[in-house]
């Protein structure tokens, strides 16, 4: 095992073919403007990779993880001269550029599924970002929508935006104009950039702009905060009505919150600080809106001034927002921006080969913003599909960008690789998760869409008759609390254990007396809600309709409908083992077990928590915690060497119902089980040497011999990085 290890961890293959024909012109023009700078510097380009090199390489750049084996086979099987397009297409056309292209926007956005009051909004968010993704959304639109995104989480996924910089607006317009602009105006904020033009003035100026956005947790509307007024400024209350009635409030506003509200308010202005110290202006003065550069946007009315930043920041004659983007889908492409960092244009900044980059903007305007038009013409260029550099390179004037530059895959695309080995169905999500939140959103909206349909009086009333079972809740839970006291004191747990469950059966008894006063009967009045599920992998229509009695006291759905749920999640997977040829019940059930749990772990990164918990394996390899932009590791770790060569991960991978050990059965030679593992780990075949040695050793060690091969594969640099 030593010597096999040893031998896997130094091979490496890079095979050259001639080039193949039938490039769009814009790929072709791509590649004369390199040609010509190559002969100018006397720099020889490497030759177009072989097919087994590319195949790997367009998985993990078009959609974030290895092939499979059956998709190298079909691909190295087919003999049009068109195939590489044909695979370009059929990539950015699917789930996998969806999912992908996700991790990469969640990267720069610092989309984060933890964040405090987010349960609502980070998944509307997320899917609001996915499904511009997957409809491909232009660009300027995308950033159009995230800029003036207004209203509440069920209407508008976009408002997570505002939403990730709630109570930070200053901050907001900062991250703004550094994703979408490539300027970083952060230090302006304090004092005059030390190392570039901007001035604190320019900073307050641009976020007047935004500064009006406002985050609210407006549950109930205005009426709740009407009423919250006249209970401040009622006389005749005293200090402990006042508080036992905003209690009671509190409680009936409880079911429905974490239903952020984003509004704009033009008339917020930000104020320059106390400790302001140029002479253009004074401490605490309020300053107006004024673009940093190009032509100032014409504001008609206060409540369009948000509309006209974003017209002004995403208008095709910005002089940075094409560029941009344009630079950085170049990086996502060819590991390298023309301009580096990516996010920090200033006036002196000299692009590598400055021809390109005025192409690549023009072309990007040509696309009308359409990213996966523009990926398709550098992925269809001769240079995408060249040897890559394995120098380190540091600084783009450095490199000739004679083809790729060799990078180790990102957490995600590791991830990714892993769970493309195991699970049969890489691209599918946690279906019954994605549905349980659909749900939890209709049963919040059915909760709120009652609360609306009261009067001020008659909420007032409600208010009063919560206050007063309250108020009567409250002496018996604190003589309970007095009691539990007692009893920790006297370390009786029996007793404390007792005591815990009565407080918890007097705290339902007023949510109890909520549901029954302010919500159930409004919702008798209300309609049912019918909802259509997209079922996976062609399942048919599923639909259910969710009656206001199928709601509890906190507005979920009750468990009947749940369960619902797990049985049509158990029909996709008999369906799936019907398709197989599973007839033996024992291992129907043990397919049943093991494929419940791929679907609740072994996803997708793009379909798991954005980022994962501290400790997984997406964060141990580098996977950004989204504090700042493009916060990801790409270093390798001792920590990461010992979760691959110790870790849980590799005893998935060789389950009996993985992916791949269930099509290393169908192999019936020791060279057909061996060439399927390099498949499915290398995205290659092994090589004569490779062969020959690891068959010897099988002799003597039989079967075990191949589980050993998968982990010496997937332990490889090979295995690591982008060829």
């Amino acid at each position: 095992m030593k010597n096999l290890l040893s031998f896997l961890f130094s091979t490496s293959v890079l095979i050259s073919l001639s080039a193949s024909a039938g490039q769009p012109q814009a790929s072709a023009a791509i590649d004369g403007i390199l040609e010509k700078s190559w002969e100018k510097s006397g720099v020889t380009p490497g030759s177009i990779v072989d097919d087994d090199v590319f195949v790997r390489r367009i998985y993990l750049d078009a959609v974030g993880r290895i092939p499979t084996a059956a998709e190298i086979e079909t691909f190295l099987g087919n003999d049009s001269k068109s195939k590489r397009a044909d695979l370009i297409n059929e990539l950015l056309d699917s789930e996998g550029y969806t999912n992908h292209m996700f991790n990469f926007w969640a990267d720069i956005l610092r989309i984060h599924s933890q964040q405090g009051g987010g349960q609502n909004v980070v998944p509307a968010y997320v899917g609001f970002v996915k499904d511009s993704l997957r409809k491909n959304k232009p660009y300027d639109q995308f950033v159009r929508e995230l800029i003036t995104a207004e209203g509440e989480t069920y209407a508008n996924g976009a408002i997570g935006y505002y939403y990730r910089d709630r109570g930070m607006p200053l901050d907001n317009m900062a991250n703004t104009v550094r994703i979408f602009l490539g300027t970083r105006l952060e230090c302006a904020q304090c004092h005059n950039h030390p190392f570039d033009k901007w001035t604190q003035m320019d900073f307050y100026h641009m976020a007047a702009f935004s500064y009006g956005v406002n985050v609210q947790n407006r549950q109930g509307g205005k009426m709740f905060q009407e009423i919250q007024r006249a209970m401040n400024s009622n006389k005749e209350m005293d200090g402990d009505d006042k508080r036992n009635m905003q209690r009671a409030l509190q409680e009936i506003r409880r079911p429905i919150r974490n239903t952020p509200v984003v509004e704009f308010q033009p008339e917020k202005m930000p104020q320059l600080p106390h400790d302001y110290r140029y002479a253009d202006a004074k401490p605490k003065e309020k300053i107006a809106e004024q673009v940093m550069f190009g032509k100032s946007p014409e504001i008609k009315s206060p409540g369009q001034k948000l509309f006209s930043y974003a017209d002004w920041m995403t208008s095709s004659e910005n002089p940075r927002f094409t560029k941009v983007i344009a630079n950085r889908m170049w990086k996502k492409a060819m590991g390298l921006g023309l301009v580096e960092p990516v996010d920090e244009f200033i006036d002196s900044t000299r692009a590598a080969n400055p021809e390109l980059l005025e192409f690549l903007e023009a072309e990007m305007k040509r696309q009308k913003y359409d990213l996966k038009g523009f990926l398709r013409v550098l992925y269809n260029t001769e240079v995408y599909q060249r040897e890559s550099s394995k120098a380190e390179v540091l600084v783009p004037a450095d490199y000739a960008f004679t083809g790729p530059v060799m990078r180790r895959l990102s957490a995600e695309q590791i991830w990714d690789s892993v769970v493309t080995m195991v699970n049969p169905k890489p691209e599918l999500g946690n279906w019954r998760r994605d549905q349980e939140l659909i749900l939890r959103n209709i049963g919040a909206d059915m909760l709120n869409s009652a609360l609306q349909k009261k009067s001020k009086t008659e909420l007032m009333k409600d208010i009063k008759v919560v206050a007063n079972a309250q108020k009567n809740l409250q002496g018996q839970l604190l003589q309970l609390r007095e009691e539990q006291a007692e009893a920790r004191k006297a370390k009786n747990q029996e007793k404390v254990k007792s005591l815990a469950q009565k407080t918890n059966q007097i705290r339902r008894q007023l949510t109890n007396k909520v549901y029954s006063q302010v919500y159930a009967p409004m919702l008798k009045k209300g309609m049912a809600k019918r909802i259509e599920f997209v079922t996976p992998e062609g399942m048919g229509d599923f639909a259910m309709k969710i009656e206001p009695d199928q709601l509890d006291q906190n507005g979920r759905v009750k468990p009947d409908v749940m369960r619902q749920l797990s049985k049509k999640e158990e029909e996709f997977i008999e369906k799936e083992m019907d398709g197989l040829g599973m007839t033996d019940p024992r291992e129907r059930g043990s397919y049943l077990s093991f494929r419940k749990n791929l679907a609740s772990n072994y996803l997708r990164a793009a379909n798991m928590d954005s980022p994962a918990r501290p400790g997984h394996f997406l964060r141990q390899f580098g996977q950004s915690d989204r504090e700042t932009i493009e916060n990801a590791e790409s270093a390798a770790s001792v920590t990461q060497a010992l979760t691959m060569l110790n870790g849980p991960i590799f005893q998935t991978v060789a389950n009996p119902q993985s992916l791949l050990s269930r099509e290393l059965k169908k192999a019936a030679t020791p060279e057909e089980k061996l060439e399927m593992i390099y498949l499915s780990v290398l995205s290659r075949k092994p090589d004569a040497e490779e062969t020959s040695m690891i068959l010897a050793d099988a002799e003597k060690r039989g079967d075990e011999i191949y589980q050993d091969v998968v982990f010496a594969l997937m332990n490889t640099q090979e295995f690591y990085f982008v060829k």
